[in-house]
């Protein structure tokens, strides 16, 4: 995995070279997507309490994450995140999502609020409709989360569960780095935070999982935040009918959100139908 420098101020990201655009390549500006994100927010009255940024070395990669004041839930608040790259190892990708007030873990559903586009053709302006689809959508998605969240309360898991569910999640289907396994056992038996759960819930056990994943490379959260909630959702029965997003102009050595579902053997229960490819 790529090194990784943490949080950074807008103005690192912004300053980055953008590079040039190509028959093959359409860049998508960092600027443009925090511009077209803040906007879109203030737009559909969603006041921006914190803005975060993580970038790489040369923020070639960037990532931001927007927290948002609304809803009354005691634990969870909205937030709008993006992730983006120069360097052509990622595709653009946005996502409405929660954070736990309590310790900043993010939370993105099983991609119904999740868009990813690869660098070509009409990206930037496809990159612009989907911010904006997403920040319409904002309520829904959101909720979606909430529900998930009060299921995975009254699910009680014991440790040989537990065991079964992380060691898939990180032998089987590769969603974890060792650093962050290491987080995930060292929080199941000594945990950090009080997620409002009891001990053996999986709620708790899930949050464990994703304050792991605040170590992970801007490049990779989403999709392993993602990821990680689609398996454990559907290993343990809480899927109903998902609408998965589909990704335009796939390249050939690139895999889709949809290939990778399908490797995991969870293509059940999607529904793409009223999509637009």
């Amino acid at each position: 995995m790529a090194k990784r420098t943490g949080l950074v101020d807008k103005e690192f990201v912004i300053n980055s070279p953008i590079p040039q655009q190509t028959k093959t390549y359409t860049p998508i500006a960092h600027q443009f997507v925090i511009d077209t994100a803040l906007e879109s927010l203030k737009a559909k009255g969603f006041v921006v309490t914190t803005e975060m940024y993580i970038a790489n070395l040369n923020a070639n990669v960037a990532s931001g994450k927007y927290l948002l004041n609304f809803g009354d839930d005691p634990e969870m608040g909205m937030l709008f995140a993006w992730s983006n790259s120069y360097d052509k190892t990622m595709r653009f990708k946005c996502a409405i999502g929660a954070y736990n007030k309590n310790n900043m873990n993010a939370m993105v559903s099983a991609l119904m609020g999740n868009y990813n586009r690869i660098h070509k053709g009409s990206a930037d302006k496809d990159a612009q409709s989907e911010i904006l689809n997403q920040v319409t959508n904002a309520e829904l998605y959101y909720d979606e989360l909430m529900r998930d969240k009060e299921v995975m309360k009254k699910i009680t898991i014991d440790k040989k569960q537990v065991a079964q569910l992380l060691g898939r999640i990180y032998l089987e289907h590769n969603l974890l780095t060792d650093e962050q396994m290491a987080i995930v056992k060292n929080e199941y038996f000594k945990p950090t935070f009080d997620y409002g759960a009891a001990g053996n819930s999986l709620w708790t056990f899930y949050n464990h999982i994703l304050y792991s994943l605040q170590k992970s490379h801007p490049r990779d959260w989403m999709e392993q935040q993602t990821m990680i909630h689609w398996f454990i959702c559907k290993e343990m029965d809480l899927l109903k009918s998902v609408i998965v997003p589909v990704v335009q102009e796939v390249e050939d050595n690139q895999l889709t959100i949809m290939d990778q579902l399908k490797e995991m053997g969870v293509e059940e229960n999607i529904n793409t139908e009223g999509l637009d490819s």
